[in-house]
């Protein structure tokens, strides 16, 4: 579009641009090109956004999934600033970016209010970006693990020995009790590679590592709240291994169905 352009003459563009914000006549064929030529961007534009969200929507899961397979404790990667980040793109840029390609410029040249509303949703979400970004703190991750550059498959015998080292690790050692835990550090002390044992945790023992080591946290709380009643919840929540209050209450109300001082009182 920017080529055809520039090899166009002003009038051309000028007739162009006219009919684009205010609907008139195209009086020449150069014109009704670029016309032709802008309508086709716009179609290619729909086309990117669809994909975009498409894509977008796919990658919050699958980061989601990898986030919840890696690591014990979420707390720390303040996740809701994610979300809120792409959700906000989502509604308040590419469905009105959509909407603005779809009915061209003249529309909102002729009415005011509707291109006051579409900047407004535009002001509204970089004032969102800036505040996320004030406010999120960064979170520094070691991702080095010599276990992984193991690439050898393994036997089911040999499967069935890390996932009964892992059960021992886990029921003898108590490493959830380390708010910081993850996957690495548990591949690393049981000797294997971290494939294997998130492959472990997700085909025989039916969870994420995340869910994995909350259920140890959980059963570790439960025995807290009813054998040291003057615990308070906070007490209880660092002491099993959780990273925050919120995040223990949430986790143990959605695994029990009841929050850790209903619990308490039963």
């Amino acid at each position: 579009m920017l080529i055809t352009t520039a090899f166009s003459s002003w009038e051309d563009y000028e007739i162009y641009m006219n009919n684009n914000l205010y609907a008139t006549e195209l009086t020449n064929q150069a014109s009704k090109n670029l016309a032709y030529l802008y309508k086709g961007t716009r179609i290619f534009h729909l086309v990117q956004i669809v994909f975009y969200n498409f894509f977008a929507i796919r990658f919050l899961v699958l980061a989601n999934n990898k986030m919840n397979n890696f690591f014990s404790n979420l707390d720390k990667f303040q996740l809701q600033y994610f979300y809120i980040a792409n959700i906000s793109f989502i509604l308040l840029m590419s469905i009105p970016g959509f909407y603005v390609t779809l009915i061209g410029r003249t529309p909102l040249n002729e009415d005011g209010l509707q291109l006051l509303y579409i900047c407004t949703l535009f002001t509204l979400l970089y004032l969102i970006l800036a505040v996320i970004g004030l406010r999120q703190i960064p979170a520094e991750i070691n991702l080095n693990n010599t276990y992984d550059d193991l690439t050898t498959e393994l036997h089911h015998q040999e499967l069935k020995l890390i996932e009964i080292g892992l059960l021992n690790y886990f029921s003898k050692q108590k490493p959830w009790l380390n708010p910081h835990l993850n996957i690495l550090d548990v591949a690393k002390h049981i000797g294997t590679n971290r494939s294997y044992v998130s492959n472990i945790i997700n085909e025989n023992i039916g969870c994420n590592f995340n869910q994995f080591v909350n259920n140890y946290r959980i059963n570790e709380a439960k025995i807290l709240l009813k054998q040291i009643p003057e615990l308070s919840i906070s007490e209880i929540s660092e002491l099993a291994g959780f990273g925050s209050v919120n995040s223990f209450i949430r986790i143990f109300k959605r695994a029990e169905n009841y929050t850790p001082t209903e619990f308490r009182k039963k």
